[in-house]
């Protein structure tokens, strides 16, 4: 009873929902090949889709077909898998494109059978039934350890199916102005101390230069707050944690007792933030490594630049990856041969061939870390691949509620309108609510 009425409402609550920025080894024969010395049920299906799928055609909804580089990778696929494609373009407007699956799935269509989704679709469409589980054929033990391990516990598995292929990489990492850092005669931050002093000395108000920035917009600040928190050791869900009010508390006292970044980042989403960050009025940030394109467009990324730092630990070093994932419609009448394009798209040359359409870095760490792999920033992505706990996200199905809600009253807080415990209280009187639902 309990999950039809979450299906039947989640038309509505999913349509809000918030739309993140947010990007030769084994091959799919080679893996029909593992599969024919497995007694494994599904992979035996995978096997037998293997033998049926040549000649189908599938739909794909996805806004990759724009890309200059989306003939080459329709190609790979046949060549490799025998599968041709049609495209349905996602709707760019999000509150459109959201509506748009949300109807197909709810509504068993059969019009798509592959979409192309953010994390917080896939964690709206996985908990509601929608999508069809990969674990048996596709997402499979062996393929599955060359992803990240907590991000692939966080969102694509629900209550022990695995639901996506993950497409490409992009983590939360600290940034920092390394021409600031010359002049203060420091190193980048590596501990909270540090953090903090760097911020003091680089910080000249006059100037409109503060040592840390950010982007404090309620449907932005999201991120960064769970980013400290993680700093911290605390829980995002728990907001009743000492270590999470600590985190709290240290983001206001950067605001008001420090002075070292500015309330009036408030208003910022991540446009602002970087402008500023590139035009010297930052000394360190956190952003997503999508963005080193935007640097160095602007001349302004490089070792002696804007770049990369390990990510500071403070209690922990944990850092935030986020992605969009390939998934099968649940109500697809061409499952086998769409999961013969699952299996191209997350074998190590599928995930490289996706790179090349798109300038994403590949999700699979093991091609990451391959020496004849080769893309900019990928030195620093591999040091937080091997140093930091790469984590995704915490979401909740109603994901726009939940983080224009959280962001409402922690901006609240740092605008001195309410206290450390009134904001504790609300928020998590907000988590416990959407969670339960």
């Amino acid at each position: 009873m309990l999950k039809n009425k979450f299906r039947s409402s989640l038309l509505l609550m999913v349509v809000a929902m918030f739309m993140s920025l947010l990007i030769g080894c084994v091959g799919v024969n080679n893996s029909s090949e593992d599969d024919q010395d497995s007694n494994n049920a599904g992979e035996t299906n995978s096997e037998e889709g293997s033998e049926n799928v040549e000649g189908e055609t599938i739909t794909w909804m996805t806004n990759d077909s724009s890309r200059e580089g989306w003939d080459d990778l329709e190609q790979k696929i046949l060549d490799e898998t025998g599968v041709g494609i049609d495209v349905i373009v996602t709707p760019t407007n999000p509150d459109d494109m959201v509506a748009r699956m949300t109807t197909i799935l709810s509504s068993g269509d059969t019009e798509v059978d592959i979409m192309h989704i953010n994390d917080e679709l896939m964690t709206a469409f996985s908990r509601a039934g929608y999508l069809e589980p990969l674990e048996n054929d596709v997402m499979t033990e062996d393929v599955i350890s060359n992803y990240a391990e907590q991000y692939m516990n966080d969102i694509p598995t629900y209550e022990g199916s695995v639901y996506s292929v993950p497409s490409y990489l992009e983590i939360l990492a600290f940034w920092v102005n390394n021409q600031f850092l010359d002049e203060a005669g420091m190193e980048a931050p590596t501990n909270k101390e540090e953090f903090l002093e760097y911020a003091r000395a680089v910080t000249d108000v006059d100037e409109g230069v503060y040592g840390y920035g950010g982007a404090w917009e309620r449907s932005y600040v999201f991120n960064e707050i769970g980013t400290f928190i993680n700093l911290f050791g605390g829980d995002y869900f728990d907001w009743e944690n000492p270590k999470t009010q600590e985190a709290l508390q240290f983001l206001h006292d950067l605001a008001h007792e420090e002075e070292v970044t500015p309330v009036s980042q408030l208003a910022d989403i991540y446009d602002p933030m970087i402008q500023k960050f590139i035009d010297d009025k930052y000394g360190m940030l956190f952003m997503y490594t999508g963005a080193i394109p935007t640097f160095d467009e602007a001349g302004a990324y490089g070792p002696d630049q804007l770049d990369i730092a390990p990510m500071p630990t403070f209690e922990t070093n944990d850092a935030y990856i986020a992605s969009w994932h390939h998934v099968i419609n649940g109500s697809s009448e061409k499952k086998e041969a769409s999961k013969k394009v699952l299996e191209y798209l997350a074998s190590p040359e599928g995930q490289v061939a996706y790179y090349e359409m798109s300038g994403r870095l590949p999700a699979r760490l093991d091609v990451l870390n391959d020496p004849d792999f080769s893309a900019p920033g990928l030195e620093h992505v591999q040091q937080y691949i091997e140093q930091s706990t790469l984590r995704g996200r915490p979401l909740v199905p109603q994901s726009m509620e939940f983080v224009t809600g959280i962001g409402s009253i922690f901006q609240n807080y740092v605008s001195d309108e309410i206290t450390l415990d009134e904001a504790v209280e609300q928020a998590q009187s907000e988590i416990d609510r959407l969670a339960n639902q």
